[in-house]
């Protein structure tokens, strides 16, 4: 039985890792229990900056896994339960992400409760995503399956 080739690379595992990784410590690092508990001092840097270079990154990353998916993965691969819940959220949090960043433009604001609103969701899908990802070590799911393991499709009724 020959083993199919991997559709993403372990460098490109690794560098999504550390994006990731970046972009979570970067980002509690703007929540208040990071003043509170003396971790906003010893950070040398903008935590701000550091989010915007690590979102930077994401977004790259997720761009290239899209259009590896697009181009090669469809055919071969279909997207499990895990894999479908993991694309929703982080397509919501990019969105989220974006609007946050541009809410930083003078000539674009969001106000009151929208704002509310974008900033818990963007919080939401953050902390939606660590069960996720726990349930899938845990359950050893995985985010996508080859198509010949996935159950065949129904055939379509040909038409009068």
């Amino acid at each position: 039985m020959t083993q199919r080739p991997r559709l993403f690379s372990s460098f490109f595992t690794l560098l999504w890792f550390a994006a990731v990784l970046a972009a979570v410590l970067s980002g509690l690092a703007h929540l208040p229990v990071a003043y509170r508990c003396g971790i906003m001092p010893a950070w040398r840097s903008s935590p701000t900056v550091a989010h915007y270079w690590s979102a930077a990154a994401l977004l790259l990353l997720g761009a290239y896994a899209a259009v590896v998916w697009w181009r090669l993965g469809r055919r071969e691969y279909a997207l499990t339960r895990f894999g479908l819940v993991r694309v929703i959220l982080l397509g919501f949090l990019g969105i989220s992400g974006i609007v946050l960043i541009l809410h930083n433009l003078p000539g674009f604001s969001v106000y009151g409760s929208t704002y509310a609103l974008i900033k818990l969701g963007h919080l939401f899908c953050v902390l939606a995503l660590f069960p996720l990802v726990c349930m899938r070590l845990l359950l050893r799911g995985q985010w996508f399956r080859s198509r010949s393991a996935a159950e065949p499709r129904r055939k379509r009724r040909a038409r009068p």
